[in-house]
């Protein structure tokens, strides 16, 4: 049988302890469990799961299978900051009138008292279901009586009427995990397909036909095929700065229905291929039928660009300005509408398959050719291309074809320029649904990013403070990012620029703020305090701007860093030496220029009465590769140290 992997959005918190056996029964927990303080493989662990067991199996019922899945583990806390595994969140899918449902919900608490083993019981009254989407539930609960050196277990069981859903493993998680084991009895009426992501390889793997008397369902007799995963002393997964998705790089499997046999005899391949996909989605009636409902809406709007004598592209920055300034994206994901067209046009506001399909709509109808693009997210996880699946996509962006160009829209964001997709979609590539030609399309950022901070520094007579005025001008994404804070969170914006110092007469003055194909500029004066330590003046060319620390913590990495796009910081500071004081010393030049980084620094102070400080660090890349990890980590420790030095002022 083939295998493949999904998303477990739930699951373990946990990992490893000592290498010695724990005992994997449910109800069973030992004075040495209780007593542990620390995990000896990772001391800094805050908590550590010791075992952490599922199975998942087909039950007959009167029309058909349902999906049963167990779930039992076991967690020791050790710090405060450990307690939060205690709070649980267990998905159950939902579709129309059939859901999932979980039951015999078992949790214990087990903390030691005055050297007795003292037992919680955790109340099934005190969960809870909620609603996270259209298409999931979610039951959350908070286990009794957590404190520092609590072990607790829970036990539970979801059936589902879904046999796509089986469900998916995660080995790994940001804790340790000492013992992790995954078991699915699979039966001949179902084939799936399972992916394993992460680097490690498993442990134990099985694959055998159970014994004993056969299964009986109807006029036919089975037995169930059983494999069993498991993983042992999984380190924590160290979710670092500059990632795609987690759930690209954790130890975990995931399951995809591929093919049904029928009592009948007849066989319906699920998993077949990226055209039939394409193909499907036109016919869908939530995606191809809402486009050409958005075809013929349009001819009104588009009549007068027909006949316009405008060029193509100019055509489609109008009708791209033109959706997104007048509809909003409602923030939620989807390869499916929710509504009508009429509705979506009415509400003006919508998912991004609404108003996306909408734009390709306008676009067809004004002539231009424009396709639909399913992507994955990058919080979503990245695409194989060796498994056709539905649920490999959770977003729809545009590509239209003007001239000899290809260019990618999306109108969910207003604040991004003319063919910058959203940086959550920027994730390897993404399928054309086209008819009978259904391919692929890079969603990687060709362009590149730049901030740069003009600074005018002046101290006050007496010298106690300093006069800050700065020219910020931005580009790209960052220009993108800048633009929706002015817009959205302008007070959030004028603290991070101006500090917490501000006055309400300080001010943030935005120039081409709407125009999005030039540069963002934004220009503002405040004052600080004067730093000063005896009879010398101390001062921070870069005013604070610059970043403080170094993001890459890990001695060694096992992914990708994915920057998203490349982008640069530019600096320039003009600061009046103030009256009697001569600067104490000139700081070393910096001049670093390869195929990964470009960092420069620079102090002139020729002029008596001026010191001019300049630098520069680029980022040549939007992804580095594992093994330039190390070399990038010492770049970002060299950037943190040299831009966040201080000249010093003395008296002559």
């Amino acid at each position: 049988m083939k295998i493949k992997l999904l998303i477990v959005y739930f699951f373990c918190f946990f990992q490893v302890i000592l290498a010695q056996d724990y005992t994997h029964d449910f109800g069973n927990v030992s004075k040495e469990e209780l007593l542990l303080q620390k995990y000896a493989k990772d001391p800094s662990a805050e908590a550590v799961v010791l075992f952490d067991i599922g199975e998942s199996y087909f039950m007959p019922e009167r029309e058909g299978f349902e999906l049963v899945y167990n779930r039992k583990m076991k967690v020791k806390i050790f710090t405060k900051a450990g307690l939060e595994w205690a709070q649980m969140a267990i998905p159950l899918y939902i579709s129309g009138t059939k859901q999932e449902i979980i039951d015999d919900i078992e949790g214990y608490v087990y903390n030691l008292e005055n050297g007795e083993i003292k037992k919680t019981v955790l109340d099934s009254k005190n969960t809870f279901i909620e609603k996270s989407d259209a298409n999931w539930n979610k039951m959350t609960f908070a286990m009794p009586d957590i404190k520092e050196g609590t072990v607790f277990e829970v036990s539970y069981q979801i059936r589902s009427p879904f046999l796509f859903n089986l469900r998916s493993w995660q080995f790994q998680n940001e804790i340790p995990v000492i013992y992790s084991k995954y078991t699915t009895k699979m039966i001949p009426f179902y084939e799936y397909v399972y992916i394993r992501h992460g680097n490690k390889k498993f442990d134990d793997f099985q694959s055998y036909t159970a014994k004993g008397l056969p299964i009986k369902y109807g006029n036919l007799e089975y037995q169930e095929k059983i494999y069993s995963f498991t993983m042992k002393d999984l380190p924590a997964f160290n979710d670092e700065s500059f990632i795609t998705s987690v759930n690209d790089y954790v130890s975990r499997i995931e399951f995809q229905l591929a093919t049904v046999h029928r009592s009948d005899g007849t066989t319906e391949e699920i998993m077949t291929s990226w055209q039939r996909i394409s193909d499907d989605m036109l016919s869908h009636e939530s995606f191809g039928s809402y486009l050409t409902a958005c075809r013929n809406k349009s001819k009104d709007l588009t009549d007068t660009l027909k006949k316009a004598s405008r060029p193509p592209i100019e055509k489609a920055k109008i009708i791209d300005r033109f959706v997104k300034s007048n509809f909003n994206w409602d923030g939620n994901s989807s390869k499916y509408v929710n509504k009508s067209v009429k509705e979506f046009l009415k509400s003006k506001t919508g998912n991004c398959a609404e108003i996306n399909l909408f734009l390709a709509g306008m676009l067809n109808s004004a002539g231009i050719d424009a396709y639909p693009v399913l992507l994955s997210t990058r919080m979503h996880g990245k695409l194989n291309k060796d498994f056709p699946l539905y649920n490999s996509f959770n977003y729809v962006i545009v590509m239209a074809q003007i001239d000899s160009l290809t260019i990618l829209l999306d109108a969910t964001e207003p604040w991004n320029k003319f063919t910058e997709i959203p940086t959550r979609c920027i994730n390897d590539f993404g399928l054309i649904v086209k008819k009978k030609n259904a391919n692929w399309v890079s969603l990687k950022s060709n362009s590149s990013s730049a901030i740069t901070h003009n600074f005018e520094l002046k101290s006050n007579s007496t010298n106690d403070s300093i006069s800050i005025s700065c020219k910020l001008i931005a580009t790209g994404y960052q220009a993108a990012n800048y633009r929706k804070d002015f817009t959205t969170s302008y007070n959030t914006l004028k603290i991070n620029l101006l500090g917490n110092t501000t006055s309400p007469g300080d001010t943030l003055i935005a120039l081409n703020l709407t125009i999005d194909d030039k540069p963002l500029e934004i220009n503002f004066n405040t004052s600080n305090s004067l730093e000063s330590v005896e009879d010398k003046i101390i001062i921070s060319p870069f005013c604070n701007t610059t970043i403080t620390e170094n993001p890459l913590k890990m001695p060694t990495r096992n992914y990708p860093v994915d920057m998203i796009y490349r982008n640069s910081n530019i600096y320039n500071s003009t600061i009046e030496i103030p009256d009697g004081y001569q600067l104490l010393s000139k700081s070393e030049n910096v001049n670093i220029d390869n195929n990964l980084v470009r960092i420069t620094y620079t102090t002139d102070n020729q002029n008596k009465d001026k010191v001019l400080v300049s630098g520069v660090y680029e980022f040549k890349k939007d992804t580095y590769e594992i093994s330039e990890y190390s070399e990038l980590k010492r770049y970002f420790n060299k950037i943190v140290d040299k831009f966040n030095e201080k000249l010093i002022f003395v008296k002559k």
